[in-house]
């Protein structure tokens, strides 16, 4: 029985070490913008995916590395159907840059769903605490504008603590008021559903 328990001790440090060779460390600072088909709150943060929710929203970087790589002014955008896939779209200021991003965002993104593909493209964010517009390749490919959701106050959004989420530890309640995503075959749009916002990401660790 002793032999045993050694045997299965060790075993369980070999796949634990295994499962985190190969992860890099990260650390992201900036924003963070959400947009989803679902009825405000999406539980995929909370109490897991929402099966038919499909969603688009990512960040925008202040500062943070990964795998040693400055990430400083990156936008890191995603189009989603949770449990399915993900599709991802970079803004870098250059080729390493952009290299490091979109294999950040692979990870980042595939406890999502599969990832189709991550590939750079012209983003544009405007706006701050919960009213925000996203644009991708101008609007073509994807659009959303939200709008802060504010709680009982009436002064400061709604947040949500302690959340299950890879880059956020809160998550600030908003509303979609509109968007769309439309790119290789897959496409939806979004009017009066929910959002979340994060405008003070700032997360650290392995992925």
């Amino acid at each position: 029985m002793k032999k045993l328990a050694i045997l299965v001790s060790t075993l369980v440090f070999a796949v634990a070490a295994a499962s985190a060779a190969g992860k890099e460390a990260f650390h992201v600072k900036g924003e963070f913008i959400d947009g989803c088909s679902c009825s405000p709150p999406c539980g995929c943060v909370m109490t897991g995916l929402e099966h038919g929710c499909e969603g688009v929203g990512g960040m925008v970087l202040s500062s943070g590395k990964f795998a040693g790589v400055d990430l400083s002014g990156a936008k890191i955008i995603y189009a989603v159907e949770p449990g399915k896939w993900v599709r991802g779209y970079v803004d870098a200021k250059n080729p390493a840059q952009q290299k490091a991003a979109m294999a950040f965002a692979k990870v980042a993104f595939a406890q999502f769903g599969k990832v189709e593909f991550v590939k750079p493209a012209r983003i544009e964010v405007s706006g701050k605490n919960g009213d925000y517009k996203l644009a991708v390749n101008g609007g073509k490919t994807m659009k959303l504008v939200t709008r802060a959701v504010l709680g009982g106050d009436k002064r400061t959004p709604v947040m949500h603590k302690n959340i299950s989420d890879p880059l956020n530890d809160v998550f600030y309640q908003a509303k979609t008021v509109s968007g769309s995503y439309s790119d290789e075959g897959r496409s939806f749009k979004l009017k009066d559903s929910n959002a979340y916002f994060n405008p003070h990401l700032d997360k650290s660790g392995k992925l």
